[in-house]
């Protein structure tokens, strides 16, 4: 029997340190992509189970290096947005799924379709809540904010539907305009055959009623 005993038959196997860096990053890339796909349009791919799965899994993949830990709904027993979502029973969907992708953001994992800038962004954090003291529509809130940094629920303009304006800092306050039907019973639509247009209910700028939220008069009127 002979014997290679040559320096490279004796050198360990080098483990290949950047194909499996490459394979990572990939993998992360499919696990980022996914969930901005999903939270975006949660009814359409698996519901808010696959949002809050998305993020665990976003989680522990960068646990290793990070050790960042997501728990979910931190403090939904306190906040006040916990009785807004049964007034909003429409639009609950999209309420949850805005406050899920505010989690995501403040860990840098959600990808913004237009990042405002820090002027920009001091406007509707300035005005939000005064300007929606009045019933707002959709189209309102483009025209005075322009597009949101990331829209949840259907591009149909008479489906419920949140609007999140943000910038590239995950520490600033993300802008929530939450958008659903005005009258408690959207079944009945309009009273002409065809269906109610969504309306402006509430807008969050932070999880606090003194001066975090507002209700539009149409959502003071889910309350009745």
């Amino acid at each position: 029997m002979v014997l290679d005993v040559s320096p490279q038959a004796q050198a360990p196997r080098a483990v290949p340190t950047v194909a499996l860096v490459e394979r990572t990053d990939r993998a992360s890339k499919r696990l980022l992509e996914e969930f901005n796909q999903t939270v975006r349009r949660p009814d359409e791919f698996g519901g808010l189970s696959a949002v809050a799965r998305l993020l665990d899994r976003l989680a522990a993949s960068e646990r290793r290096t990070t050790g960042s830990v997501w728990i979910p709904d931190t403090n939904a027993r306190l906040a006040p947005s916990g009785l807004l979502r049964g007034a909003f029973p429409d639009s609950d969907i999209y309420v949850i799924a805005s406050q899920y992708a505010e989690d995501a953001h403040r860990r840098s994992w959600l990808r913004l379709d237009r990042s405002l800038t820090p002027a920009e962004h001091a406007v509707v954090v300035d005005r939000a809540l005064a300007w929606s003291e009045t019933d707002r529509s959709l189209s309102d809130i483009l025209a005075e904010f322009g597009p949101p940094s990331v829209m949840f629920g259907p591009q149909d303009p008479n489906r419920p539907k949140t609007l999140s304006y943000a910038t590239d800092d995950p520490s600033a306050p993300v802008v929530a305009f939450h958008l659903g039907s005005a009258q408690a019973d959207p079944d009945k639509g309009a009273g002409d055959g065809t269906s109610a247009a969504v309306a402006l209910l509430a807008v969050r700028v932070r999880d606090d009623f003194l001066d975090g939220w507002e209700l539009t008069p149409s959502g003071l009127n889910r309350f009745h």
